[in-house]
């Protein structure tokens, strides 16, 4: 007879099987409807990579939401006050190798474990994996563990093996090892190379939730270490303070004494199993309903037609989900332009199709989204930093925009008051020489229209000198369009 589970474990079973089968659907969904977001805006971490880039100078990085901090900020309340209960109740990924972990064991009737020095060692990896991720996602301003994220790869397998392949090479290699790794070691991914764990395990040093083990009441059974997926000594340690347990209580339910011989406490004193679980779900879909509320955390995005009718379009906002028609007709280009701009047969490529799609049917190998941005963006004659960092701005058609005056700082060479175009986006990764040559200006000009002092590098991204000279993205921004 199957041992009965408790109704804790039915619930965190619960929590984690909609939270894989979720996003699951919604990548699926991603992949064959506009407006739905890609996986890189549902995952929390992303959070954590734009936000110095969004305190800087209020921007996110291209691909990351305002859910993302959302996300993040759930996962850093749940980190405080309840350690990694993120981890063991609602990480899709986490539950994916639980599945491959379940699989394992079914097939080799055993649990393997890796040597206690290499994985002492080991378990150090995601630190500094977390920390140079961070450090070169701020300088570049741009998602650099993508290629090789093993979630990202995870979210467009319904896209078809080739375009994950050719996106996602390194990432589908580490997401198949991870997986097949996981049969035989639990949980591998999140013990050895999770960033997200390695923030959670950090903000697990509070205190506050821990479980405690009463000696006297235990037998010694080692049942709890049988059970834990991360692998913690649970029979031998007064309290449980190792940074990776994931708050799963996996052990407490386990424990075959019924004496309490292993407790959850808060703040030091003992509550009940259930109220702790039921504060973690609260605390994480109540901070998801608030961000809906706000209209933050959305699972379906504003259409591009919603944003320019609300006068908020940007280049930007032009997705692999977005169709050439829907395109053309938000920005109010020529259509047969806008295939024009983006070398493209229109013959080959109908209007109705997502963009993500041209590629394929026009046999462009590997197309992208940011090639229709940029197009757009020429045709506007507005600044573009496209997702390899360049500028794409061009002189502003006659055709498409009205010509601005010409400023007397552009006619005299000085450094009087700059014209701006309407629609010009002003980014933290451009620098002042770029800004003057997307607007055909000197770049004293740009320098006197921002309220900089004559002597500001030229030919440093604009976020890097924030500090150096007092100043915010959104002061900038506010400044260049006066």
């Amino acid at each position: 007879m199957a041992a009965r589970i408790s109704p804790v474990q039915l619930a965190r079973r619960i929590t984690l099987g909609v939270s894989l089968v979720g996003l699951i659907v919604l990548t699926i969904l991603h992949q064959r409807l506009q407006g739905v977001p890609s996986i890189d805006a549902l995952d929390p971490f992303g959070g954590l990579e734009t936000l110095l880039k969004y305190i800087a100078g209020g921007e996110f990085i291209k691909k990351i939401e305002p859910g993302n901090l959302v996300l993040l900020g759930a996962v850093v309340a749940l980190g405080v006050f309840l350690s990694r209960f993120y981890c063991g109740w609602f990480c899709a990924f986490g539950a994916l190798q639980g599945v491959f972990g379940w699989l394992g064991k079914k097939i080799f009737r055993r649990r393997f474990e890796v040597p206690a020095r290499l994985d002492a060692v080991l378990r150090w990896v995601k630190y500094p994996l977390l920390a140079a991720i961070v450090y070169f996602t701020w300088r570049t301003g741009e998602l650099v563990i993508r290629p090789y994220d093993p979630l990202a790869a995870f979210g467009h397998l319904s896209a078809g093996f080739s375009e994950v392949w050719a996106e996602f090479a390194v990432g589908l290699v580490i997401l198949v090892a991870v997986l097949l790794l996981s049969m035989l070691y639990e949980r591998a991914f999140c013990k050895y190379l999770c960033p997200l764990g390695a923030v959670n395990a950090i903000l697990g040093r509070v205190p506050f939730f821990r479980i405690k083990r009463d000696k006297p009441t235990c037998i010694s059974c080692s049942k709890c270490d049988r059970v834990c997926p991360m692998n913690v000594e649970v029979s031998t340690a007064a309290t449980v303070d190792s940074a990776e347990c994931i708050s799963c209580m996996e052990c407490v339910t386990a424990c075959p004494t019924k004496k309490e011989t292993l407790k959850t406490t808060l703040g030091g004193k003992a509550v009940k199993l259930g109220v702790v679980a039921a504060l973690g779900i609260a605390v994480y879909v109540g901070a998801g309903a608030v961000g809906q509320s706000l209209g933050m955390l959305r699972f379906t995005a504003k259409s591009l037609g919603e944003q320019a009718a609300a006068g908020a379009l940007k280049v930007e906002d032009i997705k692999g989900s977005s169709t050439w028609a829907t395109v053309a007709e938000a920005f109010g280009i020529e259509l047969e332009r806008l295939y024009r701009e983006s070398g493209v047969s229109a013959s080959r490529v109908p209007p109705d199709s997502m963009i993500k799609d041209t590629g394929k049917l026009a046999g462009i190998e590997g197309f992208e989204a940011d090639t229709v941005r940029i197009a757009v963006a020429r045709i506007l004659g507005v600044p573009y930093a496209g997702e390899g960092g360049e500028s794409a701005a061009a002189p502003v058609p006659a055709a498409s925009v009205p010509p601005a005056n010409p400023a007397p700082a552009a006619q005299a060479g000085g450094t009087g008051t700059l014209s701006v175009p309407a629609g010009f986006a002003l980014e933290g990764t451009m620098t002042v020489n770029e800004v003057a040559r997307a607007l055909s200006a000197p770049a004293s000009a740009v320098l006197a229209k921002l309220g900089l002092p004559a002597d500001t590098p030229r030919d440093t991204p604009l976020r890097d000198l924030k500090d150096a000279y007092g100043f915010s993205m959104p002061d900038l921004k506010e400044r260049i369009l006066k």
